[in-house]
């Protein structure tokens, strides 16, 4: 299965998480493609799952996450497993607000997109990075739970 990856990095974090899924999907045998947000405005990729991906930015998506999905085609996408993941400082990521991941996954049911749950999200050390301790290993669970539930 086809696996589309698109992101919105600010200081490479969620990027490194973009790769991160790209690297278990590969390893488990999907194709990827991995596109960033600002490509993806410009062209359809089409795929079996859509993984949409933002740093958390005072609460939510970035402004380039947000009309994405605002704007895009959702007619190939219905029916098809979609995942939000974000990044967010590690001390913020305790608070109830959930983040870019749960904007983005709100924001993706209300366009009659069907969202896996729970989204994955990422804790950043301070404002600028690096990933926590043991980030990658969180992902690779992450995304082997998604493929056994897809």
């Amino acid at each position: 299965a086809k696996a589309v990856i698109v992101y919105d990095s600010i200081y490479g974090n969620t990027e490194l998480v973009a790769k991160a899924i790209a690297r278990t999907l590969e390893a488990a045998g999907h194709p990827v493609r991995l596109m960033r947000v600002k490509d993806a405005l410009k062209t359809q990729a089409e795929g079996d799952t859509l993984f949409v991906g933002s740093p958390t930015r005072i609460g939510t998506m970035t402004g380039r996450t947000w009309k994405l999905l605002k704007n895009m085609d959702v007619g190939p996408w219905r029916g098809k497993p979609v995942v939000a993941f974000d990044t967010e400082a590690q001390e913020l990521l305790k608070g109830s607000g959930g983040g870019a991941a749960a904007r983005i996954h709100d924001l993706a049911v209300s366009r009659g997109l069907t969202v896996h749950t729970p989204v994955l999200r990422v804790g950043v050390s301070g404002i600028k990075g690096p990933l926590s301790t043991g980030s990658e290993g969180l992902v690779e669970a992450y995304v082997k739970e998604f493929l056994r539930s897809a």
